[in-house]
Formats: C-alpha cells, structure tokens, sequence
C-alpha cells in the first residue's frame, strides 16, 4: 500500500507539501496540486483519513462528492446529510475533488469495490457510462448542479427560473449592462447561465461575451474579477450576477478597495443566501436556497435506493430573492 513519502516521491515534493495540498493551503499552486493528485491517482493512494474511515466490509457508509468543503455551501449540505445518514445507521465520508476530475473518477470507483454503499455528486459536469449505470441502479444520487447533456434526475432547485427571476431583478432595477460570472466554464447546459439569457432576451437585451466571468470561485475569485474590470475599464457592466455569495463579498470587498460605491455604481446579486451576505457592508441581496431540505431529500433518497426501499416522495425546493443593499 502506498504512503504519502511515496506520493511526495513521485510527485518530487516534501511530504509537508502533499499534506498541505490535501488541505488545500493557499501555499501550493494549482500546478503543484495538480502533480501531487494525479501522483496520488497513479499509486492508488488514499490520504489517512479516507482510508481509516474505508476500512473493513464498507458497508453502512455513504461518500459525497464535493469540490472543496471551504465553502460554505457545501459545508451545510453535508452537515444536513450526515445527520439523516447517522439517524439511518450509515457513516459518511466527505471526498474532495479540488476542483480536480481524476478525483472524482477515483472516488466513484469505491462503489464497484464495494467500499461504499453509495455516493452523492453534487457537482457533475459530465456523466461516464460508469455513473450513468450507478445511478440507475440506485447507488448513485446527484443534488446540486449538473450541467452535462443527458437527461438525468437530479435533486436541485430551479436553477434557470432562479436565475431568471434573478436577472429580471436586476433589469427592473434599471440594470442593463450585467455580467455573469461561474466557477463552471461556459456551457449552454448550465441552467443558471439559460435563465441568464432568457431573461435578457425577454427585454430585447443583448449580451456582451465579454462580460461573462468562468473560473470565479471564492471570495478571491470575486476580488480578481473587479481587478479585471479595472484593467479593461471600457467593459464596465452596472451590475453582477454572482455565482455565489462567497463570490459576491469577493467583489463587494474589491470594490470598496476601488473606491466603487456599491449598489450606487455597481450593483451585485448573490446565490444561496450564506451567513455571509449579511455580514459584508453593504449586505448582499441574494438568491436564496433550501441548503438543508435539499441535503435531507438526498440523503434520504440515496439510503432509500441502497435498502431497496420506497423512495420518498417529491418535494419542490423553492427559492426567493432576499433583498438586502447590494442592488
């Protein structure tokens, strides 16, 4: 079995760099990362933790899927389904990807070795025939996003009639000139980025390719985004259609720095409503989601699935524009 002297080894890094990397301190580089993980894929290496908690017949435990447990979405999402996991007898094993597919590909593979009983994505992008079999055989669920071409059934909100309303918003605010910004790249499966353009389409609005922001994660995604705006003062928008709340205090922040005067120069719109939009000054008006009822129904669905039980029933998980000062 592999170690992490083994990893460093091969990724020609000190063991303290592979720890902080599975940390994700700010300190190593993506590129650094990127050597350590695919060192890690190749030598089917699991950091301690995971292992520990893989141990034995594995079953009764449950994984999700997440990019980086630093955000505080995802934070609450796995606090709501490990409590309904525990309740039902599973442990759940948190697995971040860092934004990084070889991950995740890795991951997913627990399920066939029968390490897990069954995994929750909650942020696919592109669905192999792998997945596509273990979600219709009850071991995969997904919640959150999917922006791949199949048609799949996934636990989320509304994301385009959110976005939509939330574009709306901004128009009727006289707001005509707005970027987009996503931690995705563009892709026109993203139903955040449709409802975007559909509601610009329906107030005969064009939109400017320059003002679409891919990437953008965190709050130091948000702060970068106005120091481009800054370089390039010609493509100025009036208001931002956020990714994230995270994002969203990014740009707030950045733009105080600036001297730009928010919402009276630049408006920003948040999503998902975080502790953190009523913590910046100004506080974010935001597109609120159900964070925990999302987390208990896919909890729920999964194990369900697992025991070769009646699935629960449907719900609608609504969402709501809590306006606050930032538009």
């Amino acid at each position: 079995m592999a170690s992490i002297e083994d990893v460093a080894k091969k990724a020609k890094v000190s063991v303290t760099t592979v720890s902080r990397a599975l940390n994700d301190h700010p300190y190593v580089s993506d590129k650094t990362k990127k050597k350590i993980y695919k060192a890690m894929e190749e030598l089917n290496y699991y950091p301690n933790n995971v292992a520990q908690q893989l141990r034995g017949k594995g079953s009764k435990m449950i994984g999700i899927i997440i990019s980086y447990i630093t955000n505080p979405f995802f934070a609450y999402l796995v606090d709501s389904i490990e409590k309904i996991a525990m309740a039902s007898g599973y442990h759940l094993v948190v697995l971040q990807t860092h934004g990084n597919p070889n991950l995740e590909k890795f991951y997913i593979e627990l399920i066939p070795k029968k390490q897990l009983d069954g995994i929750i994505i909650t942020n696919l992008e592109t669905a192999t025939p792998n997945v596509i079999q273990l979600i219709n055989e009850g071991k995969v669920v997904l919640c959150n996003r999917y922006i791949g071409e199949q048609n799949l059934p996934v636990i989320q909100i509304d994301e385009e009639q959110a976005s939509f309303e939330g574009t709306q918003y901004l128009i009727d605010q006289g707001h005509e000139r707005i970027a987009f910004c996503t931690g995705n790249i563009m892709n026109t499966h993203d139903h955040r980025f449709k409802g975007f353009l559909k509601a610009l389409e329906k107030n005969n609005l064009a939109f400017d390719n320059e003002l679409f922001f891919d990437n953008t994660l965190g709050v130091e995604g948000g702060r970068r985004l106005i120091q481009q705006l800054i370089e390039h003062p010609t493509i100025m928008p009036t208001a931002i259609f956020s990714n994230g709340d995270e994002v969203a205090a990014g740009i707030i922040s950045e733009s105080r720095r600036a001297g730009i005067i928010i919402p009276d120069q630049l408006a920003v719109l948040g999503f998902d409503d975080q502790p953190i939009a009523s913590l910046t000054y100004p506080e974010i008006t935001t597109i609120r989601q159900p964070i925990q009822e999302m987390g208990e129904y896919t909890a729920k669905m999964l194990i369900t699935q697992i025991e070769g039980k009646e699935p629960p029933q449907p719900i609608e998980l609504p969402t709501e524009i809590i306006v606050r000062e930032s538009v």
